[in-house]
């Protein structure tokens, strides 16, 4: 398979577009100092939380699962597996395109998710998280549009309610399937946003219908593809 950087104008739904390039992934929680991977520069004091699939890390295929876990444990598989056998069957997490994207999406194999630990503390999200995901197209045609919105949204597990917090749409032109793309989505978050100690970050990532030209496919929970959400 191919891995790729990805430069591509993002379809933003709370501000403006910006363009951008991506480059590796990290294998730190928290940054002492500043660093820079790739074409990515991490300031001191940044979090990271990396997502899994169940059981982590991955030891072979799985149906696909929801309401997975994103911790401060950096991935160690050297393996993709398949993670969902009971829908697209490829290695990743395939999910179908919805001609209803919403944070609130229910339906099967529409949605991939993941939520952060109860959190020990209240936790301030700063200006932007940027959740840094690879992705395919699921078809053997190339130049084709593929699309990913991601919601953010504050989980209290005891009530069983969720906030939304913010959302991004990305959409840009894919080679054919089999090319993993490294796909960086920064969300504004509002100004003093603030989960509370107990509430859970839940980020949610769908295929958009009327943007995306084809289902799509996102990896993570390896060392090849190692998927994190940055936060601050």
């Amino acid at each position: 398979m191919r891995r790729l950087r990805f430069c591509a104008v993002l379809v933003l739904t709370v501000s403006a577009a910006s363009l951008f390039c991506t480059g590796a992934g990290s294998a730190l929680a928290l940054f002492g100092a500043t660093k820079s991977v790739g074409s990515n520069s991490f300031r001191a004091g940044t979090w990271a939380y990396y997502p899994h699939n169940n059981p982590t890390p991955p030891t072979a295929n799985t149906a696909a699962q929801y309401n997975l876990s994103m911790t401060s444990t950096a991935p160690t598989a050297t393996t993709l597996f398949r993670y969902d056998t009971d829908n697209a069957n490829v290695a990743g997490r395939g999910f179908t395109r919805t001609n209803a994207p919403s944070p609130g999406l229910l339906t099967a194999y529409r949605y991939v998710n993941w939520r952060t630990p109860a959190l020990a503390s209240t936790l301030a999200l700063g200006t932007t998280v940027t959740v840094d995901i690879w992705s395919e197209t699921k078809t053997a045609a190339g130049g084709r549009n593929g699309s990913l919105i991601v919601y953010l949204r504050d989980y209290n597990p005891t009530a069983g309610t969720y906030v939304e917090i913010a959302s991004y749409a990305r959409t840009g032109a894919y080679a054919a399937g089999s090319t993993w793309y490294e796909t960086p989505i920064q969300v504004a978050v509002p100004s003093g946003t603030i989960l509370s100690a107990g509430h859970m970050l839940e980020v949610k990532i769908e295929a958009p219908q009327a943007t995306a030209q084809n289902n799509m496919v996102v990896a993570y929970d390896t060392t090849t593809y190692p998927a994190v959400v940055r936060l601050r």
